[in-house]
């Protein structure tokens, strides 16, 4: 069976099935875990990793296993690791199970849109490598520079209404309700999350767009001729919101604002300025 790692176990379940100083061939299946690696100086043991993982930018030239709720076994497998590291969101099973049954060792971490998470993350992939103090000082970095990015943002009365638009469907905009990264990362960064009432990604039909008002409209960024402009969205409603009557697009590559992994404080700082430059302008007087 597939092993959902707690961090109070990683190290237990490792010495059971692969040492974690024999283990030279690891494939990531999460751009976030990818991260995590290389931040603890151990990228020297990725062989292989999804398209999520795109950060830095060395990872991008490693092979390439497919999605990461979509990869491929034979990729996998014909790169010959010892270990596949995974969050609960990869997938399909099936094809985890398929892994694991050839012999490679399988764990899965949480896939949770929360700071626990990302704790969780790297102090068990940490111990996974046998790199606990560095583990242990990387999440203590990441948390108190948590802490100094929401400082100003905490006491905000009036919050942006902020609206996840994760892609057109047929001229209705998909948004982030509750229970999702997006949402959650707009909480960390100080705004209200303007689509209520709904978990998960939905479309929104237009009349819902307007009722909702968002002040900000917030988006992943693609580059190149994938970007997305305010006046792109005007068929859907939002030239009659805030939103788009003071041109407030942010965009934000996508892992970095939704992997939940070592860039977190980055993001929540970098999101913060953006729906609140005024008030970045008075903490700098």
């Amino acid at each position: 069976m597939m092993k959902s790692i707690s961090i109070a176990l990683t190290m237990l379940l490792a010495s059971q099935f692969v040492l974690a100083d024999e283990i030279k061939r690891i494939v990531s299946a999460d751009g976030s875990l990818t991260e995590i690696v290389y931040a603890l100086g151990q990228e020297d043991k990725l062989v292989g990793v999804d398209t999520t993982s795109g950060f830095p930018v060395s990872a991008r030239s490693l092979p390439q296993i497919g999605y990461k709720r979509n990869i491929s076994a034979e990729g996998v497998l014909s790169l010959e690791p010892q270990v596949l590291i995974a969050t609960q969101d990869s997938g399909p099973d099936k094809i985890l199970d398929q892994i694991e049954g050839a012999g490679v060792e399988v764990f899965k971490y949480s896939a949770e849109p929360s700071l626990n998470a990302v704790r969780e993350k790297i102090l068990a992939v940490s111990a996974l490598l046998d790199k606990e103090a560095e583990g242990e000082q990387l999440w203590q970095k990441i948390e108190l520079d948590v802490i100094a990015a929401r400082q100003n943002l905490v006491n905000i009365q009036d919050k942006v209404k902020v609206l996840f638009v994760l892609s057109m469907q047929s001229g209705s905009p998909v948004v982030s309700g509750a229970d999702t990264q997006a949402a959650e990362i707009i909480y960390l960064a100080g705004g209200v999350n303007a689509a209520q009432g709904f978990s998960g990604y939905k479309p929104m039909p237009v009349e819902a767009v307007i009722a909702a008002q968002p002040d900000i409209i917030l988006m992943m960024y693609r580059g190149g001729d994938h970007g997305a402009s305010i006046e792109q969205l005007k068929g859907a409603g939002f030239s009659l919101t805030p939103a788009g009557i003071n041109q407030r697009l942010v965009t934000m590559d996508g892992m970095k604002m939704l992997g939940f992994g070592p860039r977190i404080a980055d993001a929540i700082r970098e999101l913060g300025q953006a729906f609140y430059p005024a008030e970045q302008e008075i903490n700098q007087l």
